[in-house]
């Protein structure tokens, strides 16, 4: 079952616009949401015409908290309930939930049925796809993509960071979701917080221990992660993060930072910090989550 959203169907009539993607929630300003509107726009609009839909897969990055679940389920909700005498089928799944809907197919070698229900969708949403997390239900959902776009079906997904530097995806599907547009949800304006508290006065202080532990549980990790010898991919690329956000939010050396960090050099900690930079550069979805950590500092 598909978790939370219905399995609706999404009227020809009812296609989005412009004007009506702009009655969704504007917290944050019209110029920053124009990419993401302009995305599921140019999808509406497609799916009203026999002719192919401009964008697929749409793909949109954002950090937790970012607005795009909330965003997409509107914007899917508000679609399938209208009425129409053409109607275009269309499928909304939570990552979850598609990830157990994969795992019972493969152990029940009922693959035909999924097969049946993506190719006879005329649009499917799959709202955090890094939270399918065995990589045999990600290929098979990679070859369902496959038969279901050359079947003519639209694909919209979610995902925390850009699908090539999300670790946690196979291959072939990282390659297939960064194959189409990936568009990035704009930070959270965070003026009322630091006005409040320079109105206070007070503020408290950012400390390297806090951006580890505010690092650490955004990207699903511990604290004892960064800090410890780990040097598994995700585990070096956040521990480069927390290294980029302690120099650039405290007054700490890159000799005190490194010792924060298990007694790292400031060699170590001058690497992770170049890293992530270029990162930063390429990746505007890890751009937008460290906006988002750098806000949560600031503002606690």
């Amino acid at each position: 079952m598909e978790a939370a959203f219905p399995v609706g169907t999404l009227p020809v009539s009812a296609v989005a616009t412009h004007e009506s993607l702009e009655s969704l929630p504007q917290t944050r300003s019209p110029v920053s949401y124009r990419l993401v509107h302009h995305a599921l726009a140019t999808v509406a609009a497609g799916l009203g015409t026999c002719g192919a839909v401009g964008y697929s897969p749409v793909v949109i990055v954002g950090p937790a908290g970012s607005g795009k679940s909330g965003l997409l389920a509107e914007w899917f909700v508000q679609h399938s309930r209208a009425a129409a005498d053409r109607r275009t089928p269309a499928i909304m799944w939570d990552g979850r939930s598609l990830g157990r809907d994969l795992a019972s197919a493969l152990s029940q070698t009922t693959i035909d049925r999924l097969h049946e229900r993506f190719v006879s969708s005329r649009l499917i949403i799959i709202d955090g796809v890094e939270q399918i997390t065995a990589w045999d239900a990600q290929r098979v959902l990679a070859h369902l993509f496959d038969a279901a776009t050359a079947a003519g079906t639209t694909f919209i997904a979610t995902l925390r960071i850009h699908p090539i530097a999300c670790t946690t995806l196979e291959p072939s599907l990282a390659s297939r979701l960064a194959g189409g547009l990936v568009v990035a949800m704009p930070p959270v304006v965070t003026t009322r917080c630091h006005v409040e508290a320079d109105a206070a006065g007070y503020r408290r202080e950012i400390t390297i221990r806090r951006v580890i532990g505010a690092t650490a549980r955004q990207q699903g990790l511990s604290a004892a992660d960064l800090v410890g010898p780990s040097r598994c991919r995700q585990v070096s690329h956040t521990r480069g993060l927390a290294m980029y956000l302690a120099r650039r939010l405290t007054t700490q050396s890159l000799q005190s930072i490194g010792t924060a960090f298990g007694g790292r050099d400031h060699t170590t900690v001058l690497h992770g910090i170049r890293v992530t930079e270029m990162r930063r550069s390429l990746d505007a979805g890890l751009a937008a989550e460290i906006d988002q950590l750098i806000a949560t500092l600031v503002c606690r």
